[in-house]
This record gives structure tokens, C-alpha cells and sequence, in this order.
């Protein structure tokens, strides 16, 4: 009896070292998986970004303005990054934008493949990452042309890619951060919010058919009315939209949107 409790004791202990090895095995390969994507993506933005000569003082009369890095005054009417995009287009024909957020982590290529799984699991540069890289619905134009342009990134556990829009659903976080930038090889844009909010994965707000003016007009004001902020942004029939969307977890299938217009500056 003695030697059969004995053996059960050292079968669970064995058990028990499995699991924790293959745990640590897990939580290391995982830990590797967000190196390698933070590495990869700062030698992108180092390669091909720079700042642009676009800091300004407030009494200068630009555009709105917002608190960048060191807290130095930004004008929102220039963007605050220069891309190149020759020397980014050489490496890969599917991008299509530069997305900046000032003071958060955002600062990434945005990719379009031929359906919306390529990227879902796969770095800029092609490799295999669970961190992935921001794209466009396959759906929507490469040239941001489309009343609503949407663009997908995961909500990581170390805050990169598009984990930080959900922090607009906390208050306070909208007026720190009214807007973010999207640099694209035809033009730069600000990209004015004006909602951000928790949906279902098959939500309205994924909408992309708004040819009809009407059509529109209901989808604009539906967001506004779900948004967890209120803001005087005013959008009309002749605006684009873009829409943020990432993983949140407050209950299965959870979104979070982020939607805001397109505002062309230099």
C-alpha cells in the first residue's frame, strides 16, 4: 500500500513538472514572439521614418494643437513624421499607410493583402508572429478613397500595436489624444475622432457599403451616439472615415472601434 502511494506521489510530482515546464516553455516563446516584433517594427520605423520639421509654437497660428513627446507644441496641420515610402514600398508592394499616434506606442506600416487572414499572424516583413501588422480590409481601397476605410491590428498583452484605443473608453483619454496621423503614399492625413466605443465582432460599425448619402448620414450618427466621449467634430457627406478596430475582452467576440475623419494636411 505504502509503495503504491508512493508511486502516485512521484506520478503527480512528474505531472506536475510537466506542466510547469511546458508553461515556462510557453510563456518564453511568447516573451521571444514580442522581442522579435518590437525589434522588427523599431528597425522599420528607423529605416524609412523620420521627424518632420513641423513643430511649432502655439501663437503660430497652425492647426489644432496637441501635446507631442517632451511636450513639445505640435501643429496638427503638418504631420509629424516624414515616411519614406519608395525605399518601404521596395520591401513590400502591400503597404499602404503609416499610422502615428503621438505619446502611445502606434507608430506602425499598414498593409493590405489579398484577404484579411495574411496579416493576422504575420510581421511587415513576412515573418510568423502572433503580433501581425495593421492592415486594411481587403475590401476597402489602397488609397483610403472609400467613404469607410477600416483598419485591423490585435490588442497585445505588452500594449503594442492597437491595444492602447481602448484606453478612449477611459475618461479623459479623448482630450489627451483628439486625433492620430495617417502618412500614405499619396498624401498625409489627421485623423479627427469623433467615437470610439465596445461592440460585437458583427457590429454596424464594420460597415463599408455607404455609397448612399443616407446610408451615411445613419452610420455617422450611430457612432456618435454609441461613442463613450462626446466631441464637436462635425462630419459631412464629402468626409472619409476611418475605423480602428481591435480585441477587447469584456465579453466573447468584444470589439473595440475607434472611428474618426480623414483631414488631408501637408
Amino acid at each position: 500500500m505504502k509503495k503504491k502511494t508512493k508511486g502516485i506521489i512521484i506520478g503527480l510530482l512528474i505531472v506536475l513538472i510537466l506542466v510547469i515546464l511546458i508553461s515556462a516553455s510557453k510563456l518564453l516563446s511568447i516573451s521571444h514572439d514580442y522581442r522579435v516584433a518590437r525589434r522588427t517594427y523599431e528597425k522599420i520605423s528607423n529605416d524609412y521614418v523620420t521627424p518632420s520639421e513641423q513643430k511649432t509654437d502655439p501663437e503660430s497660428g497652425g492647426g489644432p494643437a496637441a501635446q507631442g513627446e517632451s511636450g513639445v507644441v505640435l501643429d496638427s496641420d503638418r504631420s509629424p513624421i516624414e515616411v519614406d515610402f519608395d525605399a518601404l514600398l521596395a520591401q513590400s508592394r502591400n503597404v499602404v499607410g503609416w499610422l502615428y499616434s503621438p505619446d502611445t506606442v502606434i507608430n506602425y506600416p499598414v498593409a493590405r493583402a489579398e484577404d484579411n487572414d495574411y496579416y493576422l499572424h504575420r510581421l511587415f516583413d513576412g515573418t510568423a508572429n502572433p503580433s501581425g501588422t495593421l492592415f486594411l480590409d481587403y475590401r476597402c481601397s489602397r488609397d483610403f478613397s472609400d467613404r469607410n476605410t477600416i483598419i485591423y491590428g490585435h490588442h497585445m498583452n505588452d500594449g503594442t500595436m492597437l491595444a492602447s484605443i481602448v484606453d478612449y473608453g477611459k475618461p479623459g483619454y479623448y482630450e489627451e489624444h483628439p486625433f492620430l496621423y495617417l502618412n500614405t503614399p499619396d498624401g498625409n492625413y489627421r485623423i479627427d475622432v469623433f467615437s470610439g466605443f465596445i461592440t460585437a465582432s458583427d457590429s454596424t460599425a464594420f460597415t463599408l457599403d455607404l455609397a448612399e448619402d443616407d446610408a451615411f448620414t445613419l452610420y455617422v450618427d450611430k457612432m456618435k451616439r454609441f461613442s463613450d466621449f462626446q466631441t464637436e467634430i462635425e462630419v459631412g457627406l464629402e468626409d472619409k472615415l476611418v475605423t480602428l478596430v481591435t480585441c477587447t475582452y469584456e465579453y466573447t467576440e468584444a470589439r473595440f472601434v475607434l472611428v474618426g475623419k480623414l483631414v488631408p494636411i501637408h
